[in-house]
Order: C-alpha cells, then sequence, then structure tokens
C-alpha cells in the first residue's frame, strides 16, 4: 500500500475496522491478527457493493473503494502497525472531545451560581481553581491534561453526502495567514477559484506536512458542493487552464472511481482473488 493513501487514510480520520464492520481494538492490547476474518469480511461486503451492481451510484462505488484500501492496509504487515497507532490515539484524543464537552456544561453551570457581588480577587481565583481541581477529579483527567480539539471538520464530513468524491488536493503559494481555515476559504473564494460561487466551496483542511512559515507552497484538500463542481475544476486545470498561484490540482479519489472515465487499474492479486470468490490460500 502507497504511503500516500496511507495518509490520506489519516487525513480523512477514516476507522478502517469501522469500513469493514469488524470490532475496533481499543489499545494495543486488543490488536488482534486475523488475516482470514479480514479476507472473508471483504469478498461478502465486495460482492454486496460492487461497482457492476450499482453503475450509477456514486456512493457504492466510492464505497467499494474504501473497502479495498481498508483490506489492503490491514492486510500489509509493514502498514498496518503504523495505522493502528494513529487510530487508537485518535479514538482517546475523541474521547477527550466528549470528556471537554462535559467539563464546559459543568463550568457554564457553575458559573451561573457566581455571585453577583465581585469578591476579593483572591478569593475568586480560589474558588476558580477549586473549581478546576472538582472537575478534573469528578472526570478523572490529571492536572493539566486539557484537550481543546476541534470537531468541525468531521462534522462538516458527515453532513455533506459525497465528501471524498467532492474533495480535490490543491498545492498553492504560501500566502498570509494561509493556516487560519476563514481566512483560507476567503482566498480561494476571492483569488483563486474566481468563477465559482462562495458555497460552491463546501470546506477546507490542511495537510498536516505544511510548514506555514518555511514552505513555498502549501497543500489545502477543498471540498466543493458537489462532485460535478469538483470535476469541472479539475478537467479546467487538466485541460490547460492554469490558475498563476495554483501549482497542482488533483483528485483525492482516484480517476477511475469517476463514473464517466475510462481509466482501467488492475486490482492486487489477493483481492482479485477474494472478488471472483477463489479459494484463499493461508500461510
Amino acid at each position: 500500500m502507497p504511503g500516500h493513501e496511507l495518509e490520506d487514510v489519516i487525513n480523512q480520520r477514516l476507522n478502517l475496522y469501522d469500513v469493514l464492520e469488524l470490532p475496533t481494538p481499543l489499545d494495543v492490547h486488543t490488536i488482534y491478527d486475523d488475516l482470514p476474518q479480514i479476507k472473508r469480511k471483504y469478498r461478502s461486503l465486495a460482492l454486496k457493493y460492487h461497482p457492476d451492481k450499482h453503475p450509477d451510484n456514486p456512493s457504492i462505488i466510492h464505497k467499494f473503494h474504501l473497502l479495498s484500501t481498508a483490506t489492503n492496509i490491514l492486510t500489509n504487515a509493514d502498514v498496518r502497525p503504523h495505522y493502528d497507532r494513529w487510530l487508537i490515539e485518535f479514538l482517546r484524543k475523541t474521547n477527550d472531545i466528549e470528556r471537554n464537552k462535559l467539563i464546559q456544561k459543568l463550568e457554564e453551570s457553575e458559573s451561573s451560581t457566581i455571585p453577583t457581588v465581585t469578591p476579593h480577587p483572591d478569593l475568586l481565583q480560589i474558588q476558580r481553581h477549586g473549581e478546576l481541581l472538582r472537575k478534573l477529579k469528578h472526570f478523572n483527567l490529571p492536572y493539566g491534561d486539557w484537550k481543546h480539539l476541534n470537531t468541525q471538520d468531521q462534522e462538516n464530513a458527515s453532513q455533506h453526502p459525497y465528501y471524498d468524491c467532492s474533495t480535490l488536493r490543491i498545492v498553492l503559494d504560501n500566502f498570509l495567514q494561509s493556516n487560519n481555515k476563514s481566512n483560507c476559504l476567503s482566498h480561494l473564494r476571492n483569488q483563486v477559484f474566481i468563477t465559482l460561487s462562495a458555497n460552491e466551496i463546501y470546506d477546507v483542511y490542511f495537510s498536516e506536512r505544511n510548514n506555514y512559515s518555511e514552505d513555498d507552497s502549501i497543500i489545502i484538500y477543498t471540498v466543493f458542493d458537489t462532485p460535478i463542481t469538483a470535476q469541472h475544476v479539475f478537467r479546467n486545470w487538466s485541460s490547460g487552464n492554469l490558475i498563476p498561484t495554483v501549482k497542482d490540482i488533483s483528485p483525492l479519489i482516484p480517476l477511475h472511481y469517476y463514473s464517466d472515465f475510462n481509466l482501467e487499474t488492475e486490482l492486487s492479486d489477493d483481492i482479485a482473488r477474494l472478488v471472483s470468490n477463489e479459494p484463499i490460500l493461508l500461510d
């Protein structure tokens, strides 16, 4: 499995065990190595979601692509450990987000009970410190282990019906405050894709490899309102309609998963045998 596909999976925050409808390991001690189970599950789901059965359904085509990607990563002895370590850490942070929401509600509740008469500054500081310690004890958190992670990207992905199919990988010249999401959206709408309406650019997220202070160019994953808009932008670029500040545009989903694109890619031998329902030879 090429490294860039693993990077794309991590950037999209995908749980490949969920994709294959398998239990998710919660820590390194519960990671299982059941290759036959993974392959059986892939074979079952691949037959169900094969594009030949649903040629005009982009979501099914995308589902089949995810099944192949998940199987390749989880059956690759070199790649899977890197993915599993990331997934366990990501799930831990996600749990922290939920706990922080409860902490915020508790904080708002306690704030409403603070007297309207402002007490002595030292006393107020002691009260707030006491509130902090009670919250840490209530949620079983060590002192200083506060997380402030943004879930907006996950919420945006869940609200867009074809999030990945509508996403293009844009390499463009670095600009002032390029790591600010609002500023980036404004830059794309007003300086780069000026022929599009504002609502045709749905969302953006950034490559973790961006070095905003040092690099001349950065990578921005741009999510458009529909796969058709994304395809229109990509085809304009591919046909030679270049944009001065843009270095490259490529689809997040490989080209051969667009329904009207004729590029064919051969499956690996293992995947081909699974799809054709041939017997699996175990080591």
